[in-house]
Formats: C-alpha cells, structure tokens, sequence
C-alpha cells in the first residue's frame, strides 16, 4: 500500500511542476498581449481625439464662409434680394 503512494508521489511531482511552468508562460503570453492592447487602445484614442478636433475646425461657421467667400468666390445676398414663395395648400372640397 505504501509503494503505490510513493510511486504516485513521485509521478505527480514532476505533473505539478510542468503546470505550474505552463500556467506561468500562458500568464506572461497574456500579460504582453493585454499590454499591446492598452497601447493600440490609446493610439486610437488620441487619434479618436484629432479626427474630433479636425471635424470641429472643419465644420466651423466661420471656416465655411472663409472657403465660400474666397475659394469659391460665393457672396451673401441682401435679406430683401431673397423672394419667398408659399405654395397653397390643396385641399378637397365636397
């Protein structure tokens, strides 16, 4: 009874030591995993955050009427040169 106990002893041993050593690689392969990730992460939110600011300025009133007025060569018109139009409404009659 005793020789089967120390047999299985000895062969358990080596078992737990080859899974603790690859419980350690896998932990490592992860760590450096999880790290590429966070700095993939904030690259993407620092050009997250230049896209933001590049629509901001580009969609900016002023920016607009600067590119109208000088690139495009657009001029605003007088409030009375504007005719408004109002289309009656058709209605049946019974």
């Amino acid at each position: 009874m005793r020789r089967p106990m120390t047999a299985l002893l000895i062969l358990l041993v080596p078992v737990l030591l080859f899974a603790n050593v690859y419980q350690a690689f896998r932990h490592g392969r992860l760590e450096r995993r999880i790290a590429q990730l966070e700095r993939e992460q904030l690259s993407l939110i620092e050009e997250n955050k230049r896209v933001i600011l590049a629509i901001s300025v580009l969609t900016s009133p002023r920016r607009i009427s600067d590119l109208a007025d000088q690139e495009l060569g657009l001029e605003r018109i007088r409030p009375d040169a504007v005719l408004r139009l109002e289309a009656a409404s058709r209605r049946s009659v019974e």
